[in-house]
């Protein structure tokens, strides 16, 4: 029996190294990217992406699965924009110029952090007031694109919002310090202080907030998981998943475990979210370089609902940080020795 092929971008990045090799064990698989090493060359900041549409049609693609994007908090509008909303428009153009019924997109938790909800649904977007950075605008504009394109050949079109992205469950390991890494590249600038602190060390954060964070390889099953649901559901029309722990983790908790960690004795860590939320970030920055990009996110995400996504994935799809937590710290030890 044929089985389907998925054409695929964004195959080379931390998240699709991972999900790559997991595709090949259940369809065939081009991956469409400007390195001139995959099966399909192109790139989707260009017109029609530079592909010979009459040629890969003969492919017949059962499905489009679009994970190419510029991930930086601190990249200007300009590149989030062309990399974010305008190569969207182009992967949907494509997808209908090769006449491939089923779109799969990965976008971000960051498209409803601003969202004015207690509990974020997958739909939800909110551009009632500013986002914090151009990054997540252009995601959630992107969702938009995604939302709104008229589509006539792709049947259905899935959005998933990956929640923050660590190293993999079995080694931790990464490719650069970003996120919730950082707090332990803080702590070591800060270490005296903290030492020395007469009191529980007070830390910006907010109490109600919870980490969404993800291990890469169980973010890759899931993406591969919906996709085969795509291609056995069929689902029409547009639906929008969290693709996030059940419950997350706490600002305090993974405070202290990052302490652990770094083996820096102290007398207890209280969060910090009732003076002005600027002079935090700005006093952060200033103590220990750590980027108010990062802090901003760490004190505003909300609660994501993620009963639709557990329909499909299952109630244990992804672990809550307890489970992998001497691996994400020892991943995080490695990158730093070897870096």
């Amino acid at each position: 029996m044929t089985r389907p092929r998925i054409l695929v971008t964004g195959g080379t990045g931390f998240l699709g190294k991972k999900v790559i090799p997991l595709l090949r064990e259940k369809f065939e698989v081009d991956v469409l990217s400007r390195s001139g090493k995959t099966e399909v060359q192109g790139d989707l900041t260009q017109w029609n992406a530079g592909l010979d549409f009459d040629f890969l049609k003969n492919k017949k693609y059962s499905l489009f699965l679009h994970m190419a994007g510029l991930y930086d908090l601190t990249a200007s509008k300009v590149d989030c924009y062309q990399h974010n909303i305008s190569t969207m428009g182009t992967a949907l153009k494509v997808a209908e110029a090769l006449n491939i019924p089923f779109f799969l997109n990965t976008s971000t938790v960051a498209a409803g952090v601003n969202s004015s909800l207690t509990s974020v649904k997958p739909f939800d977007l909110n551009f009632s007031k500013p986002f914090p950075d151009a990054y997540s605008e252009s995601k959630a504009l992107g969702e938009q694109v995604l939302h709104n394109w008229p589509v006539q050949n792709v049947k259905g079109r899935i959005n998933l919002r990956l929640g923050v992205l660590v190293g993999d469950t079995k080694t931790g390991s990464i490719e650069r310090i970003d996120g919730p890494y950082y707090a332990a590249e803080a702590f070591k600038k800060i270490r005296t202080v903290i030492e020395s602190f007469p009191t529980a060390v007070p830390l910006p954060g907010n109490p109600n907030v919870r980490l969404p964070l993800v291990p890469v390889d169980k973010a890759a099953a899931a993406i591969v998981k919906f996709c085969e649901w795509t291609l056995a559901d069929k689902p029409q029309g547009y639906l929008s998943y969290h693709v996030t722990p059940t419950y997350g983790l706490g600002a305090k908790d993974f405070y202290i475990s990052a302490l652990k960690n770094q083996a820096i004795p102290h007398k207890g860590v209280v969060l910090v979210d009732q003076i002005s939320e600027a002079l935090i970030l700005k006093v952060s920055k200033f103590l220990a370089k750590f980027p108010e990009e990062e802090l901003y996110y760490l004190m505003n995400f909300p609660i994501y609902d993620t009963q639709t996504t557990r329909e499909i994935l299952g109630e244990n799809w992804c672990p809550e940080f307890k489970e992998y937590e001497q691996t994400f710290w020892s991943g995080y030890e490695k990158f730093v020795s070897d870096r």
